[in-house]
């Protein structure tokens, strides 16, 4: 392997493993973080892959429309959301800010299992980045949910609500409290601490359960799959490069002789 290539690998590694424990630390400190710090984080994460896959470019136009469209739609409307939900220009901007992150993972997450799915062989980084992107799907849901929820307040019916007489406004402005509904149905745990009430938020909920089974039984099978491969090749070289050895050791010894 030559030192660029290598040195490619390690970058793989490093940017899987300090991606994948960025999302995940969000589950336990996210919800003593202000969402916007949340979403700043996800932005980063996401521009780690993006430069790794090369498509800048492209990402950033992404990026870029992708907060300005809603931000833009929202001043128009006064910061006024569906009905007569007022957001103001700071939760207006959250809201854009979700949108961005959720385009750009989504574009990142196409290419993401294009280069999974046409990889003829896996080593531990492949592993990682397989482990990363179904973390990255529960992202890109929470972000949906995020903004369906600030659209419609009634898409989710949450169980804090009714039983400790918390604000449904502060609630619909928690991003991890969506963020971790996300991952109880990607996991099909389903708590029933949080409910889908609204046909959209039911059909997004459906569609992440069935997405991220398939993604467990196909994909990340699939990369495992190879992984194990590539591991039983680089045992079998072992025991043939030593018959080989000894093959030789008689050889040498008669020559001295």
């Amino acid at each position: 392997m030559s030192t660029s290539s290598y040195r490619a690998r390690k970058w793989e590694e490093r940017r899987h493993l300090i991606g994948g424990l960025i999302l995940m630390s969000l589950l336990f400190l996210g919800h003593y973080m202000p969402v916007m710090l949340t979403l700043v984080l996800m932005v980063i994460v996401t521009w780690m892959a993006i430069i790794s896959f090369g498509k800048i470019h492209r990402a950033l136009i992404l990026s870029v429309m992708g907060f300005l469209i809603p931000f833009g739609i929202m001043a128009l409307r006064h910061w006024n959301g569906s009905g007569s939900v007022v957001l103001g220009i700071w939760e207006s901007a959250e809201l854009s800010l979700e949108v961005s992150v959720l385009v750009t993972m989504v574009a990142c997450a196409i290419a993401w299992v294009r280069k999974i799915l046409h990889s003829k062989q896996a080593g531990f980084d492949e592993v990682i980045g397989a482990f990363n992107l179904y973390i990255w799907i529960a992202t890109i849901y929470a972000c949906l949910y995020t903004v369906i929820s600030k659209i419609n307040p009634q898409a989710f019916l949450l169980h804090d609500v009714l039983t400790k007489g918390i604000d449904i406004a502060a609630m619909r402005r928690n991003f991890n409290e969506l963020y971790y509904f996300s991952f109880v149905t990607q996991t099909t745990l389903g708590y029933g601490d949080i409910v889908p009430v609204s046909h959209i938020a039911r059909s997004l909920a459906i569609s992440q359960a069935i997405i991220g089974q398939f993604y467990v039984a196909v994909v990340l099978t699939y990369i495992l799959n190879l992984w194990i491969r590539d591991l039983g090749k680089h045992v079998d070289k072992i025991p043939e490069s030593s018959a080989h050895g000894k093959q030789e050791h008689p050889t040498h010894s008669s020559r001295s002789e």
